[in-house]
């Protein structure tokens, strides 16, 4: 593969900014892909629309806040549209399927005018990201990395006087880029989730397709596959009365329903509570759609029951593998013995999908098999995940015998420990094959099976 050679096309930005620019003209952009098959209905970029909030609900005197919360855009027009708006500051909400588009919008941005400050937040919002080759050239685009929770890191930003790196290395939750390595300021501290605004009841969602519904932030498991990895606070949780003015607003937006991007819905047990409680004084969920993750092993009767009172509820059982090896290797543990009574039980109420990953390193295509044929023989949908190198996951905290390849733009694992390239070749046309055969769907980074 071909990469476009960078090294000193662009002129570093300076790090004080001189112009008369206020800063308090503030462009946002949020880019989802074309709707892919295997996903659910239009969702709005939540992390967006709360840092939306939480600068619209703000004291800063003259700010002007515009938002692109856009699907499937071409670079060259979302350029244009973003220089007629001329912002101080432009936030990008950076996805690993929105990089690539969003780089080429940096590029021309810088270009244009490199007195404008460029914010990049999100899960790809990483160092260990722009240091992969293809991005190597916005580590001199990119003013900040946002790395830490973006409400009020960003909001700092744009209430900044002083924008200029000695200043910036001051803000909790960023990272900065000298010119020959990065900055990472201090942690910011863990914030209480009822002070945050809600885009919600500010009405700044569009109207239908699915909600966004989050009862805490962080998970109890450190899984080396995945980005969350933060053990919960107490101040995590939303409060039974904040979550009752969420789903109130949510009734005015009217969407389908909500999908709780909760680590789980039985992994903080004070979390569910609140949200129980509030579901029900509400009645919000009777008629509605819920799709949340469950832990199976954690599962309980009152999780049970509160799943049975949703209108139209979808579980996500994410087993990942039934090989005890690859689960080690991964930092996961699987409480085999409660697995088949609890999918039996789950499957009773809910629509079940159980959740696994092809690719993992220390797997074998023969033990991804063995998963595969025993999910597959459960009464219930079945989604397989390629494996992807997540920039706060795999890519940091793999050991070096992992032996990952991947690709450096949709960061699909193309080898590892356990994996040629040709089996995972392999494994994606059998797949492909059994979802066009069993009448399911073929997704960009998943495949899904209907219930057999």
């Amino acid at each position: 593969m071909q990469y476009e050679t960078t090294q000193g096309a662009f002129p570093r930005k300076p790090k004080l900014v001189t112009t008369k620019r206020t800063g308090r003209k503030v462009c946002l952009i949020g880019l989802y892909p074309k709707r892919d098959p295997a996903m659910p209905e239009k969702i709005s970029n939540h992390g967006l629309r709360m840092v939306e909030a939480t600068l619209r609900a703000s004291s800063l005197e003259d700010l002007e806040v515009s938002v692109f919360d856009l699907v499937d855009a071409l670079a060259d027009e979302l350029f244009e549209e973003i220089v007629a708006l001329d912002p101080d500051v432009v936030g990008f909400s950076t996805y690993l399927w929105s990089l690539p588009t969003f780089d080429q919008v940096a590029k021309k941005l810088h270009r244009q005018d490199p007195t404008r400050i460029l914010v990049f937040g999100g899960p790809s919002a990483r160092p260990a990201m722009f240091n992969q080759l293809p991005f190597h050239h916005l580590r001199e685009l990119v003013d900040i990395l946002v790395t830490g929770e973006g409400e009020h890191a960003f909001l700092e930003i744009v209430a900044s006087q002083q924008r200029s790196f000695e200043h910036w290395k001051r803000i909790p939750g960023l990272a900065l880029w000298d010119g020959n390595a990065w900055f990472n300021t201090l942690t910011r501290p863990l914030g209480d989730l009822n002070e945050l605004a809600s885009p919600y009841s500010m009405n700044l969602v569009p109207h239908g397709g699915l909600a966004v519904l989050q009862t805490y932030r962080g998970c109890p498991f450190t899984c080396a596959y995945c980005e969350w990895g933060t053990m919960e606070s107490p101040k995590r949780v939303r409060t039974q009365e904040h979550l009752i003015q969420e789903l109130t607003a949510l009734q005015i937006s009217n969407p389908l329903g909500a999908l709780m991007v909760d680590a789980g819905l039985n992994l903080n047990e004070r979390a569910f509570h609140e949200l129980a409680v509030a579901a029900k004084q509400t009645g919000y969920f009777k008629n509605k759609r819920l799709i949340c993750e469950v832990y199976p092993a954690k599962i309980q009767s009152h999780h049970m029951e509160f799943m049975s009172q949703v209108g139209e509820p979808l579980i996500g059982v994410g087993l990942q593998s039934f090989d005890k090896t690859a689960l080690t290797t991964m930092e996961r543990t699987l409480e085999e013995e409660k697995f088949d009574s609890h999918i039996e039980q789950m499957n009773a109420i809910a629509h079940v999908a159980i959740e696994i990953i092809m690719g993992l390193p220390g797997d074998s295509p023969d033990t991804f098999r063995e998963t595969f044929w025993r999910a597959r023989s459960y009464p219930c949908t079945l989604r397989v995940y390629h494996c992807v190198v997540l920039p706060s996951a795999l890519m940091v905290r793999s050991p070096p015998e992992h032996l990952l390849d991947y690709d450096p733009f949709s960061l699909k694992m193309n080898s590892c420990l356990g994996w040629t390239a040709e089996a995972i070749e392999r494994e994606c046309r059998f797949l492909s094959a059994m979802a066009q055969e069993s009448g399911g769907a073929i997704g960009e980074f998943l495949w899904v099976f209907p219930p057999p």
